[in-house]
C-alpha cells in the first residue's frame, strides 16, 4: 500500500520528528555507571527491547535473555569508547528509538512496539539507507556481545570458555611476542 505524503503532511511530520529527538535529549536522566561511562534509562530500555526482537531465547536451550545482563555488557563494552564515538552512537540510539514515529508511521518509539513491529522495523532499517543499515548493524553487534559476553549463555552452544585457560598458558599481558626469525 502506497502513501502520498504532501507538502504539509511532510512539514507537520517533520516538526514532530524533530521535537521528538530533541524533547527526550532535554530530560534524559543517566543511571548506572561503569568506569566514569553512565548509560540513559531510554539506552538500557532500548538495548533490552531489541534483545527481545534480534534474540528469541524462549522455547530454545539457550539461557533466557532475563538472566542475561546484556545492558550491562554493552554499557562496558560502549565504556571503552572514546567521547565524540560515545556520542555518535548514542545519537545512533536516539535516532533508530523514536524514528519508529516515521518509518512504517507507528507514532510511537521502539521501545512500545509489540514483538513483530520490532522485527519488521528492524527489517526495515536493514534495507534503509546507509545510515539506517549501520545503525542497525550496531545495535545488532552490540547486542550479540552483550549476550554471548555472559560465559553460561555461551556454554549452551558448546563453548568451553577461553582456550588460554584450559590449556594452561600462562597470561603474559601485554609482552611483545617473540622475533619469529631469532638471529644468531
Amino acid at each position: 500500500m502506497k502513501h502520498r505524503l504532501h507538502r504539509r503532511t511532510f512539514t507537520k511530520l517533520g516538526l514532530l520528528s524533530g521535537g521528538a529527538l530533541v524533547v527526550p535529549a532535554i530530560g534524559a536522566a543517566p543511571v548506572g555507571a561503569s568506569n566514569g561511562f553512565v548509560l540513559s534509562a531510554d539506552d538500557r530500555m532500548l538495548i533490552e527491547t531489541f534483545a527481545e526482537a534480534l534474540l528469541p531465547t524462549e522455547g530454545t536451550s539457550l539461557k533466557p535473555q532475563s538472566e542475561v545482563p546484556i545492558a550491562d555488557n554493552v554499557a562496558h563494552a560502549l565504556a571503552l569508547l572514546d567521547g565524540p564515538v560515545l556520542e555518535q552512537v548514542r545519537l545512533g540510539f536516539k535516532l533508530f528509538d523514536y524514528g519508529a514515529f516515521l518509518v512504517g508511521f507507528h507514532f510511537k518509539r521502539f521501545v512500545n512496539l509489540s514483538i513483530e513491529q520490532r522485527v519488521d522495523y528492524i527489517h526495515r532499517w536493514e534495507d534503509g539507507i546507509a545510515t539506517q543499515r549501520g545503525i542497525v548493524d550496531l545495535l545488532k553487534k552490540l547486542t550479540y556481545l552483550g549476550y554471548w559476553k555472559d560465559l553460561e549463555a555461551a556454554r549452551a552452544i558448546g563453548y568451553l570458555g577461553p582456550v588460554s585457560v584450559a590449556g594452561g598458558v600462562p597470561n603474559l599481558g601485554n609482552a611483545p611476542m617473540p622475533p619469529s626469525d631469532p638471529k644468531p
